[in-house]
Order: C-alpha cells, then structure tokens, then sequence
C-alpha cells in the first residue's frame, strides 16, 4: 500500500469538444464524438476525421494579466506554441477547480514540483524552423553558387579547372519548374556554394564582425550597444555584397521556447514556484508516466504537491501521414471506434493537467479530494515498438492491483487503451483475468481521438468523473458496431451508461515502444 495517500485536487482539460472540465463532462454524458473530418488538403481534405480541440487563449488572458500584466500574457500567447498554451490553459482550470488551491500551491513554493510531458512535442515549431532554415538555405546557396560570386565555377565553365569530387549534373537541361529540376539545382548549388572562395572570404568578415568587443563592461548598456554595433555591421556587409541574409539568421527563437520541458517550465514561472519541473515522455503512456513521477516525489517527502499531465499540438499532417503509412490510420472520412472494424485511430490535441497531494496535508489546508490514486506502476513490453507483449503489460497491471491492495472482483470499471486496430481484441483477452464478470469496459478514442500523450489523461478523467458520479459514461459505440468475435460480451459499455458496482476504477495505457501505464483509482464514498 501507498505509504501516504494520494488524492486529486485539481484538473483541467483541453480536449476535441471540450475546452473546460464542465463541457468535457458533458460530451461523456451524452456519449457524442468530437471527431470530424480534417478541411486540409495533406490530409485529402475530408478523408481523415481527427479531433482538434476546443481552445481559446482569451479565456485564460485575463487571468495572466491580473497576476503578471498584459504584456505577460501577449508574450505567451505570440512567443509560445500549442503544447506551452494548452498546458497554461488547462492548469489554470486545475487551479480554480476549489478556492484556496491556487494559493496553496504558492505557499507551497518548492514542495509543488510539476511534470508535465508530450507525446510528440511541438512539431509546428519545428516545422517552422526547418522551414524557414530550408528557405534561406537555398536562397543562400543559389546566390554563392552564381558565377559572379563563384570562380571556382568560372574557372570549370571556362574548362580550366574541374574540381575533386566532380560537379553533380547540370540542372539546366531538366524541364523547366519540375521537381527534378529544383531538386537537382538545390544539389548544384550547394556544391558550388561550398567551393565559393568569395563565400569564405566574406565569412572572414562576418566572424570579425561577431568579435567586436565591448565597449564598456561596467554595466548592461555596454552589451546593448556592443550587439547594436554588430547589427549595424551586418547590415552594411549585406548591403555592400547584395547576399541575401545568412540561413543562421532565419530561424526565430520560438523554437528554443517550445521544446520538450517548456510547458513544465512555463508553470513554474506562471505561478512563481520553485519545485522541480521536468517533461517525462512515454509516448501513449505520459500521462500515467507523469502521475508515477509525481506520487514518488510525494512519497519521498519532497512534494506535497504535484501537477503533472500531457500535451500536445492540434492535429499534425505528417503524424496523420506516418500513422497512415503504417496501417494504423483510416482514411474513410468517418469515426472509427475501438472494438469495430479495427482500421485504425484518429489524432487529436490539447491537454490534460492533473493537481495531486498528499491526502494528509491536503486535508489540514482546507483541500477536498475529488477522488485518490491508489497506484500507478509503468512496464515495458519488450517485444514490439507497437504491438504490446501480454507479459510486460501484465507487469504494470499486477503491480498495481499488488500496492492498491484490490482484486479482479473490486474492479466497478476498466478502460482500455483501445486504439481501433487489431490489437483491441488481443488488449480485451489480455485484461481477461484483471476484471471481475460485473465489471464495465470502456474505450473512448471514437470520442476524443487518440491524442498521443493525452488520451490517458483524457481518459482517466472520465474513469474519476464517473466514480464520482457512479457511472460508466457511453462510449457511443452501437452494439451492432461491436466486432463479431465480441459482440455478445456484455461488459463492453455502447451507447448507454453502466452503474457502476464499486468506487474502484482501472486505466490501461499502451505507449509506443513498449511502456505500459496502469492506474488505479478511487471514487469519493458517496452517501
């Protein structure tokens, strides 16, 4: 058993159809699906339903302004991407989820620590990067690779000289505006480029302008002026040459903001804390990755309070693209749900952010419990970057039946990770001896999406909303949909909610590369 209890105190969700817990619970309960049909034309323009999610920066902004001004909150909404204002967003909601929290995580200081981790990262910033690095790479190349700025190409148009490795082929006999054409332009001049003395020669100068020294060291103002004076250098030696600007330069900063732990990052300066932060990432299984972090810090003693959780960007084309490709992705335009036609998944983004405690402590400073973690335990399958072994995930499940103390028989309801392919019927048999012959299997990637990091968390805070209410929320999954060979287990939650037997919930979370997450959770007592 857990040597000091831990309860929820806070949560908050940015999910397809949902941009508040309110509104989340909402969609469970009427068992709808937020999925739709993506309008983009990488993506067919129809033929992928994926789950964008509901999110508005302006209803978080004032609540930034209030408590570190306008400017503050402009900065995070220009500088910062998906991953960074979602996780804002959603732990705002956490926070205001009962009064005296916020300040209790203040008082708190160091002893709340946060984990918030992604699935993917924020890959429209790095696309952007790579973007705008490709685009100046090739205006740069193109422009030192022109005769006037290349004489080792003078010399070989000239026949005088031709240089070791030889020149790849000659773009100007490919048709005009093909794609071979600029491909095998970008190769030539990137040779070229290379071979340009005139390039060297002028990167002598630019390395000179970089070591301008500063003028005055006594206090800030001589590092401005120092960084002013190099500005104005480039300028002219651009002006002078006529290049155009250095791939160096065309690269914003905003990726260096949104990398991996700058959400995590994000809230410890949001909310002026000093405990540790960090971005755990289990692919699929972060948010129980992030929950196991957490609780072990509360364990240890160095915590009292942790927020942890998962984010991730809206729906990204090229994910969609290698999911296609790798037979996990439907592209029939339609929503398909776990346990059916097994033809795949559909992505979807946001975040989920948990606030959890110690019980003990919690209870002194006025908190109350929305429901307990009783475990968490993390394996690794061992076998498949995709296709989960049935030892390693029966790890994770035994370990944390083991420390929650609770059998097959207490288990009210189990959700599955169930992502709508094949391996739903293999993850069905897999829990076989997990769950009691009352006990309610729910799988919601037909409502919410696979949202890489977060569907667990999106998840797991439906399992803890319905012991709280005492029910499995529908899943709006028809029975006639049901897949032949489990269409009469009459565990499976459809289109109808279950009661629930018992306030004891498990959640199942199956990460590519082989981590597996099981959570086990613990309704309120209801009168």
């Amino acid at each position: 058993m857990q040597s000091s209890r831990i309860g929820i105190y806070g949560w908050g969700v940015v999910a397809p159809g949902a941009r508040n817990v309110q509104s989340f619970a909402d969609l469970l309960r009427n068992g709808r699906s937020a999925l739709a049909p993506a309008a983009r034309p990488e993506l067919g323009a129809g033929l992928f339903a994926v789950g964008d999610p509901s999110f508005a920066f302006d209803d978080y902004a004032s609540w930034i302004s209030e408590r570190h001004g306008d400017a503050y909150a402009t900065r995070l909404q220009k500088k910062m991407g998906d991953n960074v204002q979602f996780t804002v967003g959603a732990t705002i909601q956490a926070l205001s989820t009962q009064p005296g929290l916020e300040a209790r995580v203040r008082e708190l200081d160091g002893a709340c620590h946060v984990y918030v981790g992604s699935g993917v990262g924020d890959l429209p910033q790095s696309y952007a990067a790579s973007r705008s690095l490709e685009k100046a790479t090739r205006a740069w190349n193109r422009f030192w690779s022109q005769p006037a700025q290349c004489a080792a190409l003078r010399r070989f148009e000239a026949g005088e000289e031709t240089p070791t490795p030889a020149p790849p082929p000659n773009p100007a006999g490919l048709p005009v505006d093909s794609e071979e054409r600029h491909e095998a332009l970008d190769v030539w001049s990137a040779y070229w480029s290379e071979r340009s003395a005139e390039l060297h020669a002028h990167l002598v100068r630019y390395s000179a302008i970089e070591k301008l020294a500063i003028q005055n060291t006594d206090d800030e103002s001589g590092h401005l002026s120092a960084m002013r004076a190099r500005s104005r250098a480039h300028r002219q030696l651009a002006d002078e040459i006529g290049c155009p600007p250095p791939p160096w330069t065309s690269v914003k900063p905003d990726l260096i903001w949104n990398i991996q732990n700058s959400p995590a990052a994000q809230i410890t300066m949001l909310l002026e804390i000093h405990g540790a932060s960090f971005a755990p990432v289990g692919a699929c299984s972060t948010f129980g990755v992030a929950i196991s972090v957490g609780m072990s810090a509360i364990a240890r003693g160095e915590a009292k309070l942790a927020i942890v959780g998962s984010t991730d960007p809206r729906p990204d084309a090229a994910l969609a693209a290698a999911f296609y490709d790798a037979r996990v992705m439907p592209a029939t335009g339609e929503v398909n749900h776990p346990f059916t036609s097994l033809r795949g998944t559909h992505m979807s983004g946001g975040a989920c952010i948990w606030i959890i405690g110690d019980d003990a402590w919690a209870k002194e400073h006025g908190l109350e419990a929305l429901a307990y973690i009783e475990s968490a335990a993390l394996s690794s399958d061992a076998e498949h970057i995709i296709t989960p072994s049935k030892s390693g995930p029966k790890r994770a499940l035994e370990r944390a039946y083991e420390v929650a103390g609770i059998t097959r028989n207490d288990v009210a309801v189990m959700d599955l990770h169930a992502t709508g392919t094949p391996g739903d019927l293999n993850e069905l048999a897999l829990v076989d001896d997990y769950v009691g012959d009352g006990t309610a299997i729910t799988a919601r990637k037909g409502q919410l999406g696979h949202g890489m990091a977060n569907s667990g968390g999106w998840e797991l805070t439906a399992l803890a909303l319905g012991l709280r209410e005492g029910v499995a929320f529908p899943t709006g999954i028809a029975t006639t949909e049901f897949h032949p060979r489990i269409r009469r287990r009459e565990q499976l939650v459809g289109t109808t909610a279950r009661t629930l037997t018992s306030n004891v919930g498990v959640k199942m979370m199956l990460g590519i590369g082989g981590i597996t997450a099981c959570v086990v959770l613990r309704g309120p007592t209801r009168s």
